[in-house]
């Protein structure tokens, strides 16, 4: 089937007229956050923690979904392998910018700021609370490489598994925190005229701008 301008224009929605106004935010964005999440949970949104995360590479945009695992001092923190692409990069270029978007609620929240690894206790903590199957995947997968065919990670599930009896975190793989130095909240409404919040740092106090949809 070809793409055509009618087959778009078919996938239109209207996205209602939930408001989001000033003065009806709280002053720290992460309060915001989770208050959204909450809702993201309540309306049976389908996978609220998946993100999709942005890096850089030789001054060229990287994008993939990464799922959300928790908040740490108002920072987000997520898990993956160090030894990936999006590990590489975050070692070369450790400004990031996260999205996600809850269709069932029409609304976005997109964050930007700095990434540093967990501290250990953090990763280990982690990673122990994980399903076996998911800790020998982390173990057993060279995350981002070539690989000649699927039997290649199949081989290293197998030897993972005859190999050991007890789990434990590899070095190549842990969490991530991001400290956010800006965060939007987007309510989308009717004829695309949506509501759109910017928080942003400044001077240690978190400033709340209107933006045009």
């Amino acid at each position: 089937m070809r793409i055509t301008d009618k087959i778009l224009k078919d996938i239109r929605l209207e996205y209602g007229n939930k408001e989001l106004r000033k003065k009806n935010l709280k002053k720290n964005p992460i309060i915001v956050f989770q208050d959204w999440f909450k809702d993201a949970l309540k309306s049976e949104v389908k996978e609220p923690n998946a993100m999709a995360l942005a890096t850089i590479k030789n001054n060229s945009p990287k994008l993939r979904y990464v799922l959300f695992k928790g908040i740490i001092n108002d920072s987000l923190i997520f898990y993956s392998n160090y030894q990936s692409d999006k590990g590489k990069e975050i070692e070369i270029n450790n400004k990031i910018a996260l999205a996600f978007y809850w269709r069932e609620l029409h609304r976005q929240i997109r964050i930007e700021g700095f990434v540093k690894k967990a501290p250990d206790k953090i990763s280990n903590e982690y990673f122990n609370s994980r399903t076996n199957g998911a800790k020998i995947s982390a173990i057993s997968s060279p995350q981002s490489q070539i690989i000649k065919n699927r039997e290649v990670i199949e081989k290293n599930i197998t030897r993972t598994k005859s190999e050991n009896t007890k789990f434990e975190r590899p070095e190549f793989w842990g969490g991530y925190i991001l400290k956010p130095k800006i965060w939007e909240f987007w309510q989308g409404r009717n004829n695309r005229t949506h509501d759109r919040f910017r928080f942003e740092k400044k001077e240690g106090d978190w400033k709340i701008f209107r933006l045009a949809p």
